[in-house]
């Protein structure tokens, strides 16, 4: 089954900033406008090429939501409800947001498997694409968005119900809400503490 990303392309960045030995978060502002596209992904592998693509261009993000028809062309157009509408997707982002980890090790695999484990049983045992978040190693816990192909297309009210009480951001289940795909930008001394996102 093929399914649609909707990649939305802002006219500045949409990527956190962090500044200084402090590592102070700088806000960023959100568009009013932007312009959409939306790509062919037919599985994971064809999911990731399409984040790949995105991640290292600081004015694009994603959304769950597709356009409604009546809104084509697709050029600067708000991000609203009246703009997009809610679409069942066979893809999926789970964004872990601080789930303990009390281990000293940074290593990456071991952390994703942490993680794992704290998800619903039909996200064990099989592949995602998983990006950490901007906060990863900045505010305490796990913060990674993992990234996965579902057996079936699934409304934002399905993924809810699953995730429930499980430590996954369920704000993300929403038509218009940012899925950040950039890296953060560290200036004036900042260091990123995490190697590899």
């Amino acid at each position: 089954m093929t399914d649609t990303l909707t990649i939305l392309k802002s006219p500045h960045p949409i990527e956190k900033t962090f500044h200084g030995a402090s590592l102070e978060r700088q806000s960023f502002k959100m568009a009013r406008f932007f312009d959409v596209a939306e790509i062919t992904v037919h599985d994971l592998n064809s999911l990731a090429e399409a984040l790949f693509s995105i991640e290292k261009q600081s004015d694009k993000a994603v959304i769950r939501g597709s356009l409604h028809r009546d809104r084509w062309p697709p050029l600067q157009l708000p991000r609203t409800n009246e703009t997009f509408q809610s679409t069942p997707r066979q893809w999926c982002m789970l964004d872990v947001d601080g789930l303990e980890w009390l281990d000293s090790s940074s290593d990456s695999s071991q952390i994703l498997r942490h993680t794992v484990t704290h998800l619903p049983i039909e996200f064990q045992g099989v592949k995602f694409w998983y990006q950490f978040s901007s906060s990863m190693g900045i505010k305490p816990g796990i913060r990674v968005h993992l990234w996965f192909w579902l057996e079936r297309a699934c409304s934002d009210v399905e993924m809810k119900t699953l995730l429930l009480g499980y430590p996954v951001d369920l704000t993300i289940f929403n038509p218009v809400q940012i899925h950040l795909t950039a890296p953060p930008n560290f200036i004036d001394g900042a260091v990123d503490p995490i190697s590899e996102r």
